[in-house]
């Protein structure tokens, strides 16, 4: 978006679009029953079943409750143009059976778009906002959301999404003291454009996450569930329950490489989640996952470990 395009629309007002369309106190059944088809899906993926969410203004709602677990909230907004009520909807867990683990990421929200075809639902963040962060710009609504993370060139504090022409997406970013940044935090202009890479100057093998090889051994070796140590080479990160596989890497400078990789569910998921996430070179033999992505809401700090300091046991699960 141009500088000219932002100072039109900013100049317009902040009031939120959901004032500007009729007061919806329910979920349109037809925006309803294209937001469950998207649930199933990722409960599908999960390999989860889908229970049915109630859904309410967001007002009205306490998700944090664990009485909540079928109980979803919304907003209405007007993000494409068209005129009619959009909404952002959010749930513990998109109806999953199964517990709500986002941690300090907060729950998932996500966008439902009314076309002349009919809805289409998008997934937006996870994070926490309300209808205060639902902000007008000229015809549209945008929402304005503060999840300040760190890039290459400084701290991002809030994202805006809005519509894009054809999809919700992230159309702004800015620093904490308001001026425009790209998703490095790099004043927009001035950031060199990232480049092909190979594997990052790091071994390839296993790492302990967040602790010393020996301990991240031996607690392995005594579990037969999730520990503290992982797999990392040019196809895969994988820890014992699991990760993403790797496609390619492109390097941010300042040995910083953002990591294009795809995670996949259960059952018949052949098309994948993108899950790309950056990592940060520390050393000859660590580096640290940044903050920022749908696998890391917290840095993650990753120490290689000879392979003869696995036991074979656990080599072999993770080789196998």
């Amino acid at each position: 978006m141009s500088t000219r395009q932002q100072a039109a629309e900013q100049s317009a007002g902040t009031e939120s679009g959901a004032t500007a369309v009729a007061a919806n106190s329910v979920l349109p059944a037809a925006a309803l029953s294209a937001w469950e088809g998207y649930a199933r899906g990722e409960c599908r993926d999960m390999g989860v079943r889908f229970s049915a969410v109630r859904f309410a203004p967001i007002q009205s709602v306490d998700l944090k409750q664990e009485s909540a677990a079928n109980e979803g909230a919304f907003i209405v907004a007007e993000f494409n143009g068209d005129g009619r009520p959009d909404f952002v909807v959010t749930t513990q867990n998109w109806g999953c059976a199964e517990e709500a683990d986002h941690g300090k990421m907060g729950p998932p929200y996500d966008f439902i778009i009314s076309t002349a075809a009919g809805y289409q639902v998008a997934y937006g963040f996870n994070g926490d906002i309300g209808p205060e962060d639902v902000k007008r710009r000229g015809k549209r609504d945008v929402v304005e959301y503060r999840r300040g993370w760190n890039g290459n060139c400084g701290y991002i504090e809030t994202a805006v999404w809005g519509w894009n022409g054809t999809q919700m997406d992230v159309i702004e970013r800015r620093d904490d003291k308001g001026k425009l940044v790209d998703k490095e935090g790099c004043a927009v202009g001035t950031q060199a454009a990232a480049r092909p890479a190979s594997f990052p100057p790091v071994p390839k093998g296993y790492y302990a996450v967040g602790t010393t090889c020996a301990r991240a051994a031996s607690a392995q070796a005594a579990s037969d569930g999730p520990g503290s140590l992982a797999h990392f080479d040019e196809s895969a990160l994988t820890w014992f329950d699991g990760g993403p596989e790797i496609r390619s890497f492109e390097s941010l400078g300042n040995n910083r490489f953002r990591v294009h990789a795809r995670s996949y569910g259960n059952g018949d998921d052949t098309k994948g989640t993108s899950t790309n996430f950056v990592i940060r070179v520390t050393g000859a033999s660590s580096f640290v996952a940044e903050a920022g992505s749908t696998l890391f809401d917290e840095p993650e700090t990753y120490t290689h470990c000879p392979t003869d300091t696995v036991p074979k046991g656990v080599r072999d699960w993770f080789e196998g």
